[in-house]
């Protein structure tokens, strides 16, 4: 058994076909095919469901799928490490954020990396908080930014800012006429909201106290925050944005913003890592590249 094996399997398991795989790897289909076969011989189990479209791994194939994502990582992580200790800040770092925090947090922190005197290397991915939270613990990704609260058993995290709640509403909608509103001025007939594998739409439902959907005779899980604002502007009622979203507004929208009452409803927004991540320095670095993104 070999690194380079495992590396084969999880590769059909993104790719779902063995030419695929193969091109993924740079190595011929009969190469690949081979080379599962010898470690499906070793361990003396099935991996894969061979002339499956697409391909299927068998229960047991999965487990060993887990398996393997979980000693690549430790293989990466291994490198990192040795970077660290030699060349500081350096190496391949992968970060997910979530789609809700994407548009007012990555722009300036690329900047902020980019300007930094280092050689590290950052990949960012939108991922919703539960694959998120896989991608961490299958080694997919070293590090997310999210918004919700983690098992500390499997999880650190690094608080980076937190971030209030406003409501965006259609002028057509019947609100009282104070300069703040409080949870209860919003119903669950007019709300709209994103889709459930957002963290934000459970957010949303906490802030209003209630777990009811929209009456409406159209039921729609939108995809993102501009969608939301769309659905407010064309077909009225109302949402839950992050303060944050306002700079995106133009004037005319921004007379549809609403603030709350104190206290103002507010989710913590955080930097997550395993709970044993040994780059330190690592982390240290984008804390400071991630906290000046929201000034």
């Amino acid at each position: 058994m070999n690194f380079q094996q495992l590396e084969y399997i999880v590769a059909l398991e993104k790719h779902k076909n063995f030419v695929a795989a193969a091109n993924a790897c740079f190595v011929s289909q009969p190469t690949l095919s081979m080379m599962v076969k010898k470690l499906e011989e070793e361990l003396e189990i099935v991996i894969v469901r061979r002339g499956m479209h697409p391909l299927e791994f068998t229960e047991e194939g999965l487990s060993l799928l887990n398996q393997a994502k979980r000693i690549l990582a430790e293989q990466h992580l291994m490198r990192e490490i040795s970077k660290e200790l030699t060349k500081g800040i350096d190496g391949h770092i992968r970060i997910s954020v979530i789609p809700s925090l994407a548009a007012t947090v990555v722009p300036s922190f690329i900047r902020n990396v980019e300007e930094g005197n280092h050689s590290l290397k950052v990949s960012l991915v939108e991922l919703p908080t539960e694959k998120a939270l896989v991608a961490l613990q299958q080694g997919e990704i070293d590090m997310a930014i999210l918004a919700t609260e983690t098992d500390v058993s499997s999880f650190a995290s690094y608080p980076l800012f937190e971030e209030e709640f406003v409501a965006y509403v259609s002028p057509f909608e019947k609100l009282p006429a104070r300069k703040f509103i409080q949870p209860k001025h919003i119903t669950s007939d007019n709300l709209w909201f994103l889709s459930e594998e957002h963290c934000f739409r459970e957010q949303a439902l906490e802030v209003c106290s209630f777990k009811k959907k929209k009456k409406s005779k159209i039921t729609y899980d939108a995809g993102s925050i501009q969608t939301l604002i769309r659905l407010v502007d064309e077909n009225g009622g109302m949402t839950l944005l992050p303060a944050a979203y306002i700079q995106f507004l133009s004037t005319k929208q921004r007379a549809n913003v609403r603030e709350f009452a104190p206290p103002v409803p507010i989710r913590l927004v955080q930097l997550t890592t395993l709970q044993d991540y040994p780059r330190k320095k690592v982390v240290e670095f984008l804390l400071e590249a991630l906290k000046p993104s929201v000034s």
